[in-house]
């Protein structure tokens, strides 16, 4: 008798234990960081032998808790990681060539609107080429041409200066969750495995391991107590409870490189600090293409403007200059008598009319389609990449929720098959008890 009320009393200890647990995932069942648990349980019986040729069965005591078990495959949360770091590195630059693009076309004004305008004008000024009228427009198309140099110029500045702060603020993220996980291994080693604690700890470490993928593609590697070693490119992030800094660097050709340390390392090639890499980059390419069309329309206008003559039979003064790229593009001449309209022969829309040679092939306005359209293209790649990598990431995220989220329907259906077993170990130790009482009374 007394062998069946251990029985039952250790049932009622363990299922009590099962339903506190799947309380407790029903109660977590909207957060996204946790794993759902469940209780491993095991023959309480105790078993040994004096002879090797048999066993011996001894102390029939039910069931026992063996631990915390947690509904986890390192193998989908390895490839949830990795799916949403590709994810939101393409989300990261597509956000960012998006806005390139939107500088680039100017709200419909775009540099190369304006140098259709400027060379439309000069096209209608070579048919009057004395209207004073006409004139002036010439010189203010070529100043709204210049603003619109400038303006993209200093809109896409600052669009990489934005780029570079957001890389920054990654950054502080990023160490952030090194210096969590850095707390975290620790107090991993020194928890005993299938404690509750124990679960909690490894929920915590996989959130850090997540944010850490999300920002950059390090190297993790788990220890036999679950704790992470991290390093990106040979560089330990995190060991132990040793964690490093993460700063970002502006390198001179407009790229962000990663210092791990102080130390500089190879840029990252995925997560979101490869997103703002791959845009500065893009952007910085885009800044020097629009600088060298600015200076190739400095070159292009001042020389046909040295081989024309103004109304004062003088070679033409030059028409812009350029100091420092785009952004200093600006009209040298102001007064409508310095234009050189006329040609050396003395024909005076000579000089206008070679004007339009300049729209060529080779000339600034085509090359600025070209910049336009490759850019176009490129982002075009990028979301088709982002596309495919969200929808991947959408496959990993589905698998590793229907092992790991919690759901109320399993849940409840656990709720009422650990009731019903509960009320069987409570049956038992009611039955062991009047039956108990029955022998006693025979006495």
């Amino acid at each position: 008798m007394s062998d069946l009320l251990s029985i039952g009393r250790s049932g009622i200890a363990a299922y009590a234990r099962s339903l506190e647990t799947v309380s407790q995932n029903i109660a977590n069942a909207e957060n996204p960081d946790y794993v759902r648990r469940s209780v491993k349980l095991g023959d309480a019986t105790v078993t040994g032998s004096l002879n090797p040729l048999y066993s011996a069965t001894s102390g029939l005591s039910g069931v026992r808790v063996q631990g915390i078990e947690r509904s986890v495959d390192e193998f989908l949360e390895v490839q949830l990681r990795q799916s949403g770091s590709s994810r939101v590195r393409t989300e990261t630059t597509v956000s960012w060539l998006t806005q390139v693009e939107t500088v680039l076309n100017n709200a419909g004004n775009s540099v190369g609107s304006r140098l259709n305008t400027f060379f439309a004008g000069a096209e209608e000024l070579a048919a009057v080429p004395f209207d004073s009228s006409l004139r002036s427009r010439f010189l203010t198309d070529l100043e709204t041409s210049a603003d619109t140099f400038r303006r993209t110029s200093g809109n896409l500045q600052l669009a990489l200066d934005q780029v570079g702060q957001g890389a920054d603020a990654q950054a502080v993220q990023l160490n952030i969750a090194l210096k969590d996980l850095a707390k975290i291994n620790v107090d991993l080693i020194r928890t005993p495995d299938g404690t509750e604690a124990k679960a909690g700890l490894l929920d915590s470490r996989d959130t850090a391991l997540a944010i850490i993928s999300e920002k950059l593609d390090a190297k993790i590697v788990l220890d036999g107590h679950g704790a992470a070693t991290v390093t990106f490119d040979g560089t330990e992030l995190v060991n132990k409870s040793v964690f490093a800094e993460v700063t970002i660097a502006r390198n001179p050709d407009r790229s962000l490189g990663v210092v791990i340390n102080g130390t500089a390392t190879r840029a990252a090639s995925n997560g979101t600090l490869a997103g703002f890499s791959t845009s500065a980059t893009t952007i910085g390419a885009r800044m020097n293409e629009l600088d060298a069309l600015a200076q190739q329309l400095v070159d292009d206008l001042n020389n046909w403007q040295a081989n024309g003559r103004t109304d004062a039979n003088v070679a033409g003064a030059p028409l812009l200059t350029m100091t420092g790229g785009a952004a200093t593009l600006t009209v040298a001449i102001t007064s409508i008598a310095d234009l050189a309209l006329a040609s050396a022969d003395g024909s005076p829309n000579g000089n206008l009319i070679a004007l339009n040679a300049l729209r060529t092939t080779s000339g600034v306005e085509t090359r600025w389609n070209n910049l336009v359209g490759g850019h176009a293209n490129v982002l075009s790649s990028v979301r088709s990449e982002s596309a495919a990598a969200v929808a991947l990431h959408e496959g990993a995220r589905k698998a590793r929720e229907e092992l790991s989220q919690v759901s109320i329907d399993r849940e409840a259906a656990d709720l009422i098959r650990l009731q019903q077993a509960y009320d069987a170990s409570a049956r038992v130790i009611q039955v062991a008890r009047e039956t108990i009482q029955s022998i006693l009374a025979i006495f």
